[in-house]
């Protein structure tokens, strides 16, 4: 027997496997019974609940807070690229329905400042929107992150396909559809139903011979001296087509000019605002609305930026 081996031979107490235990006593195996090995209680253990548990451990709380600060980081400044422009078109749709007399507006102007309310909304959708079916080609494509990795060129440039594409398609719309507001004029801040007889004041007025047809007011594009006579036997041709379409609950009305419409409507439109002050209706409630709105996303988004300045200028917990 040796005292400095683990095992014990038998001996002559009758039990065999007595063990050496600390500083040279003798242990009984009776002692260990109900008490599980080392190799045991590790094998014991679920495989998840060690995984979880590493992972729990591996992260900590400053890692969790520069995520959640980068996550508010970019949802502020994505509120701020979206609704700060939608405020300022507020205050400038506020301004032109508070005017006297009412305000006329060619038609690619109005659009443009339409376009501009917009703008956040749009450079932030069609990137979300691109993103989204990204991810799902990679899920249905390359099944994996290894074989995401092995073709990520492949990735890179389906990616800026997909935005040159959005790019031009949004060129296009955006060219064709000011092209089909440039017969467009938009009169803001106007008792609507009134438009139509100031119009057909002003062409009395320039001597343009006029007559109603369809719903729109046809006008000769040639001034006559004397327009007493049966203008519907004797009606000039070519001639200018003018659709008055009324909003009376906003207090705006849009006139849509078609056919040889250039000379005629450049002449109308110098006189009619001055016709239409007797229609003006003074400040139209919807200004008001406009204003309130305007300022509240306002007051909202400069406390938003204060608590982004905020965030990003705190460091992060070590």
């Amino acid at each position: 027997m040796s005292l400095r081996g683990v095992s014990v031979a038998p001996t002559g107490l009758g039990e065999p496997g007595w063990r050496l235990g600390p500083r040279g006593s003798l242990r009984s195996p009776l002692a260990t019974v109900g008490r599980p090995s080392r190799a045991t209680a590790d094998a014991n253990v679920c495989p998840t609940t060690v995984g979880r548990i590493s992972s729990s451990l591996s992260v900590s709380p400053s890692r969790w807070t520069r995520r959640l600060d980068a996550i508010i980081i970019l949802l502020g400044s994505s509120s701020l690229l979206c609704l700060v422009p939608l405020a300022i078109y507020f205050l400038y749709l506020a301004s032109l329905n508070s005017r006297t007399p009412p305000t006329l507006v060619p038609g690619p102007w109005d659009f443009g400042a339409v376009l501009l309310g917009l703008s956040g909304f749009l450079l932030l959708a069609g990137p979300l929107f691109l993103s989204l079916v990204l991810s799902r080609m990679r899920e249905h494509v390359f099944g994996n992150w290894a074989a995401l990795k092995a073709v990520d060129w492949r990735e890179a440039r389906a990616w800026s396909l997909m935005a040159a594409g959005y790019l031009i398609l949004m060129a296009v719309a955006i060219s064709v559809l000011l092209r089909n507001r440039r017969r467009v004029t938009a009169v803001y801040n106007v008792s609507a139903a009134g438009v139509e007889p100031a119009l057909t004041g002003v062409l009395d007025e320039l001597g343009y011979p006029w007559r109603r047809a369809g719903g729109k007011v046809e006008v000769g594009v040639k001034k006559v001296v004397d327009v007493s006579g049966d203008v519907a036997g004797s009606f000039p041709n070519p001639a200018t087509t003018v659709r008055v379409d009324q909003f009376q609950s906003t207090g705006h009305a849009t006139l849509r000019w078609g056919g040889d419409w250039e000379g005629v409507r450049r002449d109308v439109e110098a006189v009619l605002p001055g016709a239409l002050m007797p229609h003006a209706g003074g400040r139209n409630p919807i200004a008001g609305w406009l204003y309130t709105a305007a300022v509240a996303i306002l007051v909202v988004m400069l406390l938003w930026t204060a608590v982004l300045i905020y965030i990003a200028a705190t460091p992060a917990p070590i």
